[in-house]
Parts: C-alpha cells; structure tokens; sequence
C-alpha cells in the first residue's frame, strides 16, 4: 500500500502558512518527498486573495487593521476567503505516475471526496458543486481548488467549523453597500458550519482524524503522521520572510488611471469563476490600452494571467482579431478550469460594442 506523509504543524500566521505552501509543493514536484496532507491553522485570522487578485479590490485594509487581521496572498488562484481560528484548512500536494494524471477538473471531484467522506463519518450528507465547492442542502460546507505545480497538483480547501460571518463581511469587499442585519441573515444561510449541524463545535484534532482517515479510504493509501525534511526547513526558513514583504501582498495593484484613456471595470461570471477585468481603451485608435485581469478563477501555471495581459495589450477592439489572440494564448498550453475562450470575448463584449461597430 502506498504511503501518503501528513503534517500537521499547528496554527501560525498566513505568512508562515504561504511560505511552506511553496516549500511542499516544490518537494513534491521534484519527487524529494511523498505525497502529502498538511494541515493549515491560522493565527492570527486572516484575509487571503487568490494569486491573481489585489489586495485594494478585494479587501478593506483599514477595517482589516482595526480588527487585526492579517493580510496575504495564495500561491494558488480562486477568491478572497477570510480564515479565522474556526476553520481548518487542509492541503494536498500529490504527483501521479505519467499514466495515472488526468486533468485537474477531473481530479477536483474525487479530491473534494475527501471532504465529504469525513463529513459522512459525523453523520453529515455533503455533496460536491462544480467548480470547487462542497455544500449541504445548498449551503458551502468547504472551498477547495488548487493548480498543477510542474507536474505536481496543490489543492486546498477550507472546512467550517464555526465562522464568523460579521467581520468576514467588513473585512471583505463582497458586492454589499452596508452591513445589515439582513445581509448577514443572507450570508449565514449561504454558508452551514459543523456546529449548525451537530450543535456544539466538534474538536479540531478529532476533525483532522476524521480527515485523515478519508482520505486513506477515498486513495487507498496509508497516512503517516511526520515533520518536515531537514531540506523543506531550510528551505522553509529561507524564504518566509519574503512571504511576509508587502512585495508579495501586494504583487498585483491596480493600474493607476490614465485621463487620457477612458477606464472600464467589466464582470462576467464563467462556469469556473468570476472574471474581473480592469481596462483602459485608445477610442480613437479603438484598440486596448492597458488591461489588468483578476478574479475568482483557478489557472495554470501562474504565469498565465501575466502572459495573457501582455497579448491583449493594444490589441484592437474587434472580435475577430481578439478571438485570435485568445485561441493562440491558449494554444500555449494554458489551463483555465472552467473559462474557455468564449467566455473572455463576452467579457470584453460591452466595450467592443462601444467602441466598434458591428464587433462580436
């Protein structure tokens, strides 16, 4: 039977927790270690973006301050989430044998099993909800989501205990105008926790232990608890403090507005997640300016994003010539889980419209 590691190394700040995402999954990648569980407690709670996201879009930084939550930013795409001292994250960093890899939409389903074999075993029915979601009755238990990392996949997810909906809610930039009874109402009945159901908030070791063992049962496997490697820690040691560096937090900023070039700030809900897309356009040249692309959506590898901001720079503002410049982006051997080709042209569709005659 083959064997899976599991680390479990405690709570510990975002920063800490971000740093030895990438010492792992690197392990993994380069077959230094086995595949791997690891466990993620935050302290102190915590706002997180996806890779692609900004901070300023996505978070309200004074009301983080005032309730002294901190702030970083995933290795891995998806959306803002708020982590609290409630929830337990949990993480897998596999590699299979060539013959053995199927796609990662394809792996997401059986990975967020494990999800839901745990949750069986307290009596609880879940659920898996394309993209990346686990629920009951309609109510998110667990996020997940993940990429592939040099052959390796490094998938996350997040299992709600108890949660905290009122400072998720300030400190999030969620599409509300104010914070109301009602608004909360709404959000709580969005999202179901552990203690809802079983009516007291179980023990996070015996959670992790439930967690466990479904994973042995959904893989096969056997599970054995470790620490890290003399080579993961000095790796670990070596570049956590650039993970605490407003460099990292703030690897994606805004573009700063141009008076010269009208702005436009499009949304547009794929299968596989929310695009954003902050653009300046040249009217009289009708071409595309500058773009900045963010979201909740999950793509690899990381770069893909960056690369597809660089070929849609001054590209005209036809559908045909976009459309081009897409199927070529994608060409590349990018993976959009869930966003095709299509979905961007009817994201940039409106300012086409308005810029060119008889575009898309």
């Amino acid at each position: 039977m083959e064997e899976w590691r599991l680390l479990d190394p405690g709570p510990m700040p975002a920063w800490k927790q971000m740093a030895l995402d990438k010492v792992v999954i690197e392990a993994r990648a380069l077959d230094q270690v086995p595949n791997t569980l690891r466990f993620m407690e935050f302290s102190p709670h915590t706002a997180l973006v996806g890779y692609h996201q900004a901070v300023d879009l996505e978070i309200d930084r004074d009301q983080a301050q005032r309730l002294d939550v901190d702030i970083n930013r995933r290795i891995t795409g998806g959306g803002a989430i708020y982590m609290d001292e409630r929830q337990l994250g949990w993480e897998l960093c596999v590699k299979f044998d060539e013959d053995k890899r199927i796609r990662p939409e394809e792996l997401y389903p059986k990975l967020a099993e494990v999800v839901i074999e745990s949750l069986r075993s307290w009596g609880i029915k879940a659920q898996f909800r394309p993209v990346n979601d686990v629920e009951i009755e309609g109510r998110k238990i667990s996020g997940t989501g993940g990429s592939d990392y040099h052959g390796a996949v490094i998938y996350q997810g997040t299992l709600l205990l108890d949660f905290n909906v009122e400072i998720m809610l300030r400190v999030l930039k969620l599409p509300i105008e104010k914070l109301t009874d009602k608004v909360v109402n709404s959000f709580q009945q969005r999202l179901i926790t552990m203690r809802e159901i079983l009516g007291y908030i179980p023990a996070m070791d015996d959670v992790k232990g439930s967690v466990g063992e479904a994973l042995t049962r959904v893989f096969g496997v056997k599970l054995t608890a470790s620490g890290l490697t003399s080579s993961e820690e000095q790796a670990w040691d070596a570049i956590s403090p650039s993970y605490r560096d407003p460099q990292w937090i703030d690897l994606r900023k805004v573009p700063q507005s141009n008076q010269n070039y009208p702005a436009h700030s499009l949304t547009y809900k794929a299968k596989g997640g929310l695009l954003r897309i902050l653009l300046q356009t040249d009217i009289d040249q009708k071409h595309i300016k500058k773009i900045f692309i963010t979201g909740d959506f999950f793509v690899y590898p990381e770069r893909a994003v960056l690369d597809l901001e660089a070929a849609l720079k001054d590209a005209p503002l036809r559908g045909q010539e976009l459309s081009e410049i897409l199927e070529a982006h994608y060409r590349q051997g990018y993976n959009y889980i869930g966003v095709g080709v299509s979905d961007w042209l009817q994201a940039l569709a409106s300012v086409c419209e308005t810029n060119q005659e008889g575009s898309l």
